[in-house]
């Protein structure tokens, strides 16, 4: 009866092995790979199970602990691959301390030698992985490793671009992830809850100096306060960017992936676009993109829905065989994947159609630019809204004024900070925000298509010292249905440029462009109507701007101002939407 129980059990581990674990897998756990200082990173390496032959290698490097690989690692494996995802300096069971973006390139560097000189490797190595693990590859491209011949970053975090700041406002998400990432642990239980939220409405309802942060959470961080310290985009961030002549350095082919709704997709197209306008004609031929309907995880594990939007089934691209095929082409010389149909491949919402081009700046061939107005309204009623013309008006010389008062705290009460609705992308909370303006088009006479990232260039005057501004624009489609398009945010010192800051002219009208934080892709619907809303920040998820003269990083709620905030749209104050589209 034993040997039978026996036979059943080990039978029952034989099949599950052979859908999960296969036998034809040799692992090698916590290998040490020595850095040129002295330190060692920790790796789990996968082999496949003949070990005699010479193999291509599949390389990523996480800060979230390489347990997290292990499906991956199988999977290339059992594909003839050998598999090796490395704990970053500091984290998992590597030695030393994890300092985000610091050491990555130069430890991407000596990984990839270390690697070559492995005897289960035929020298040629690829690097891919999301987010922080996109953003790596590009830093360790930077050292030009001879053996790395292919990369593919996914959702590449942009340092100071678009984590842990956007447009050099501070997100106090960083305290989060900067915890997430703290010690050597998987910290997942510690990320999620509610206790985030909270201790963030903390801050905001008591005016907790932003710079206090860490302290409110419990983590006190050297990491965060020096990121604090470089609130421009200054030297201390542009070194994780590739110069113009590394850009024309690069040699390998590259795959870059981003979403429509990838908080991260600033970072990945600024890499992507560095690359694409100083690099050399024959590596920017091998270099592709794709940007899919996708949010940040999405880019990763893509679905068919995301906050109300419903995309086709072939918006669910089979992400493993995607990138094994990539492999197959750039280290195996085997087809290119079929995927590629050209160089930029994006998805149009709307159609739910997946688009090609040869060159992102293809995607769109004209501006159409629409001119706020507001005769006979304040703009602050979404039932007497403003209009968005063909034209400016000459006689529209009185502007619309919203007043942010930092002391009332309006961020805790506000229904776009409180609504929890799942369908995030049609609400229409915002509009019954206070001190809103509000502003439609005329419905729209023919479908047209939106290719690129919606503009707004206003004309503002203020009062006070600083303060920070933000647009949304949504399609309404004829059924009142409300689809986010597209949002924007200035810090008004920073609006000639994020390298400094420069001081703002009490009460004289000046150019505020904002460019648009995300590319997209979507055909508005004949009868649909464009709306904008503009405003200025206030949520206990963002920075707060007590809009006076000092970084927000270390400001006060005692000496906070109000800032009365004047938008102008007129003849001499052309102030309007700037739409890319796509003429067929």
């Amino acid at each position: 009866m034993i040997k039978l129980f026996f036979a059943i059990f080990l039978g029952m581990n034989f099949a599950q092995s052979q859908n999960l674990d296969s036998l034809d897998v040799k692992i090698s756990f916590h290998q040490k790979i020595k850095m040129s200082d002295g330190v060692h990173l920790s790796s789990n390496i996968y082999k496949p199970f003949d070990i005699t032959k010479k193999y291509p290698v599949v390389l990523v490097i996480t800060p979230y602990v390489s347990n997290e690989n292990h499906s991956r690692g199988l999977f290339f494996a059992m594909n003839g691959y050998v598999f090796i995802t490395v704990d970053s300096r500091g984290r998992g069971n590597s030695e030393g301390n994890f300092v985000p973006f610091e050491n990555d390139g130069k430890d991407g560097f000596d990984i990839v030698n270390w690697i070559a000189k492995q005897e289960w490797c035929n020298g040629k190595v690829g690097m891919f992985g999301g987010s922080y693990r996109g953003m790596n590859q590009w830093l360790t491209l930077k050292y030009f490793p001879k053996n790395l011949k292919s990369i593919i970053p996914i959702a590449s975090v942009g340092p100071g671009r678009d984590f842990p700041k956007y447009n050099n406002i501070f997100y106090p998400y960083s305290i989060r992830w900067l915890t997430f990432t703290s010690g050597k642990t998987n910290n997942n239980k510690i990320f999620g809850g509610s206790y985030w939220s909270n201790k963030f409405e903390k801050l905001y309802k008591e005016g907790i100096p932003f710079n206090k942060l860490d302290s409110v959470i419990g983590l006190p961080n050297k990491t965060f306060q020096k990121w604090l310290r470089h609130p421009s985009h200054d030297d201390y961030w542009k070194q994780f960017y590739l110069t113009p002549e590394e850009n024309q350095r690069i040699n390998i082919p590259i795959l870059s992936i981003t979403g429509h709704f990838d908080s991260d997709q600033p970072g990945a197209l600024l890499y992507y676009k560095g690359h694409m306008n100083e690099g050399n004609t024959d590596a920017k031929k091998n270099h592709y993109l794709i940007i899919g309907p996708w949010s940040h995880g999405g880019t990763r594990r893509p679905k068919s829905e995301l906050g109300g939007f419903k995309f086709g089934k072939n918006a669910v691209v089979d992400m493993n065989e995607l990138y094994l095929n990539w492999f197959d082409w750039t280290l195996k010389k085997k087809e290119k994947p079929k995927l590629l149909k050209d160089r930029v491949m994006y998805y149009e919402m709307g159609t739910n159609e997946w688009k090609y081009a040869s060159k992102i700046e293809a995607v769109s061939n004209e501006k159409k630019s629409l001119y706020l107005s507001s005769l006979n309204t304040t703009a602050k009623n979404v039932f007497n809204s403003g209009e968005l013309k063909e034209q400016p008006l000459k006689e529209d010389n009185t502007p619309d004024v919203i007043i942010d008062n930092p002391k009332l705290n309006r961020g805790l009460t506000n229904p776009t900070n409180i609504n929890s609705d799942n369908e995030y992308y049609r609400t229409q909370s915002i509009v019954n925000n206070l001190e809103v303006l509000i502003y439609h088009s005329e419905p729209l006479k023919e479908d047209i298509i939106i290719n690129g990232k919606i503009a707004l260039e206003t004309f503002i005057s203020i009062d006070v010292e600083d303060v920070d501004l933000k647009f949304d624009a949504y399609e309404i489609t004829k059924e009142n249905k409300s689809l986010f398009l597209q949002s924007d945010y200035i810090r008004a010192s920073y609006r000639n440029g994020l390298s400094s800051p420069k001081k703002v002219e009490k009460n004289k009208v000046l150019k505020y462009l904002f460019s648009g934080e995300n590319f997209f892709s979507r055909v508005l619907k004949k009868g649909s109507r464009i709306r904008l809303v503009f405003s200025f920040i206030d949520s206990p998820y963002t920075q707060r701007n007590f809009n006076y003269e000092e970084s927000p990083s270390y400001q006060t709620i005692d000496k906070a101002k109000k800032a009365t905030i004047k938008l102008y749209h007129n003849k001499k104050y052309p102030s309007r939407i700037i739409l890319p589209i796509k003429k067929e």
